[in-house]
């Protein structure tokens, strides 16, 4: 199950068109491995596991050492995996590695997960970026 609710969203994220980061805006993270790649605390960053609570104001992130953290999304880059599924990598025998990376800053996902799925997102200037 691992990222399994961020794929469906993006079945098509190997061909990037201007659809995928209204996708990924409306995707469920529950069960997809994240990174905190930036915030405003630095003991934060660095901070990786599997989401098991996103909430409007912050996620829970479980890890392999210390359990779970509980991290706002105020102030806080969060590093997403897709992987991209067999049949758009080619026909080869060899299981594949490839991934795409994805930077969700979190000031713009602070939206409870079941209303971030119903709402459609519209392309904006972040003066923050």
């Amino acid at each position: 199950m691992d990222g399994l609710h961020v794929r469906d969203p993006g079945g098509d994220v190997y061909n990037v068109g201007p659809n995928v980061g209204a996708k990924l805006a409306s995707a469920e993270f529950h069960g997809a491995n994240v990174e905190v790649v930036r915030s405003r605390c630095p003991s934060r960053v660095g901070i990786a596991g599997i989401v098991v609570r996103d909430r409007k104001f912050t996620m829970e992130i479980i890890t392999k050492k210390k359990g779970v953290k509980v991290v706002p999304k105020e102030g806080t880059t969060f590093r997403v995996a897709v992987e991209v599924p067999e049949a758009q990598t080619g026909a080869t025998a060899e299981p594949s590695n490839k991934k795409f990376m994805f930077d969700i800053l979190g000031d713009q996902m602070m939206v409870r997960s079941a209303d971030r799925a119903n709402r459609k997102f519209k392309m904006h200037f972040l003066p923050e970026l």
